[in-house]
């Protein structure tokens, strides 16, 4: 369960995050250790981290200000707290930054590695495909792909029909409006390039085929 589970410790005490570090890699963990905010901010930037053990009490600041940071950035890691701060007050304030969970100090390694398991049990959703017509491009998680102009209209015209399927003759009438004679085998071969573009995304968006009538797009 835990062998593509990449976590990252954010802990300045080296006794507490040296035994979390060697414990969670014995678990099979890919564990990454911060000892303050700054260092924490640069290992979290590629949102690459399924889980994050999070102090509060750190040398530059309260990771309850770096959790709430976080979530305004869109991280999807779930985020366990592990501070000495533990008064109803403090969970209150890590719950409402952001954390997913809050195990006060001194703690028990299997009741930590139980919480974990909890969290990753707790799938997060997938993040949503972004689109920005002005610069005619796609994004999913870090991944972009730039469309063409054709290809943008043609996205454009099935992204429009919300999932409804559209025939070739509406696809060209709304990608190929400045052109003369179109057959329907130029449709297929740029849905062709399309799918190739979403492919790279690796996005849950996919071009369907439907019979007898065209083509629907599902994002």
């Amino acid at each position: 369960m835990t062998a593509d589970a990449k976590l990252l410790i954010v802990e300045d005490d080296t006794g507490i995050g040296r035994m979390l570090e060697r414990g969670l890699a014995a678990e099979g963990f890919r564990v990454d250790w911060a000892r303050d905010l700054r260092s924490a901010a640069v290992a979290a930037r590629d949102g690459a981290h399924d889980l994050i053990v999070l102090d509060r009490m750190l040398p530059d600041g309260d990771g309850a200000g770096f959790c709430r940071a976080l979530r305004r950035a869109g991280t999807r890691a779930r985020v366990l707290m592990l501070t000495a701060r533990d008064t109803l007050e403090d969970k209150l304030e890590g719950f409402d930054a952001g954390a997913d969970d809050y195990l006060p100090k001194p703690f028990e390694f299997d009741e930590l590695l139980a919480r974990l398991a909890a969290l990753r049990r707790r799938a997060a959703p997938p993040p949503a495909i972004t689109i920005h017509a002005s610069l005619r491009t796609l994004g999913y998680g870090a991944r972009r792909v730039r469309l063409t102009a054709r290809e943008w209209a043609l996205f454009a015209a099935l992204e429009a029909r919300g999932g409804a399927p559209a025939s070739r003759a509406d696809l060209i009438a709304a990608a190929w409006a400045d052109s003369a004679d179109v057959s329907e085998n130029v449709v297929d071969v740029y849905v062709g390039y399309l799918r190739r573009k979403l492919a790279k995304l690796e996005a849950p968006a996919r071009i369907e085929a439907v019979r007898g009538v065209g083509f629907a797009l599902t994002l």
